[in-house]
């Protein structure tokens, strides 16, 4: 004769505790990943689930907020606020663009500019000797109302990637001794890169 055997609340219990205990192994694993990992556990948090009979700890981690670091803009910058370079944007290598400002010196002032690279300290002049520059001399135009205008345009053609300075300045002298390619005591200058 056959008996057939059904499953007893024995065999239930067994099994029921073999999941439970592959649940708790499978949650310390997790636990001992998440350890390894560079989140700083700040506390940990007790639950109790009375109808499970485990109790839980869940750690609350704190992620350090990215630091963002602020990239200046580069700003007008002079050394006597009479003459102030716009701002330039980044520049492809072989670009041409027009280098712009505002000056209160009257229209038809001769003044001198000149791209050169940077050197980490503000410029105070023009750099005759520099082979990896570009420069010219131009005049004040009129503006509207007291500030006239200061508009040329500049090719990048030769000049190679980098950071670089652009000066705008009267020249030195009166005039009288002829044009001296030099900048006089009113200038003012904008950095900007070339990719």
């Amino acid at each position: 004769m056959k008996t057939d055997h059904q499953p007893g609340p024995g065999l239930i219990g067994i099994t029921i505790l073999i999941i439970l205990a592959t649940i708790a192994i499978a949650g310390c694993v997790d636990s001992t990943q998440e350890q390894q990992s560079q989140v700083t556990p700040a506390g940990n948090v007790q639950t109790e689930h009375p109808t499970a009979g485990t109790t839980i700890t869940t750690r609350v981690a704190t992620v350090p907020a990215t630091q963002k670091t602020a990239q200046p803009t580069p700003a007008p910058v002079s050394s006597t606020g009479v003459i102030r370079v716009d701002p330039i944007s980044d520049k492809n290598t072989g670009d041409t663009f027009t280098l712009t400002g505002t000056t209160s010196l009257p229209a038809g002032t001769n003044i001198i500019w000149q791209i050169l690279p940077d050197t980490g300290t503000p410029p105070t002049g023009i750099n005759g000797d520099s082979m990896m520059s570009v420069g010219g001399n131009y005049q004040v135009t009129k503006g509207d109302g007291t500030s006239n205008r200061i508009s040329l345009v500049v090719d990048l053609g030769r000049l190679v990637p980098g950071k670089y300075v652009a000066i705008v300045g009267t020249m030195k002298g009166d005039g009288t001794s002829g044009i001296v390619f030099e900048i006089g005591r009113d200038y003012g200058y904008t950095y900007f890169t070339l990719k």
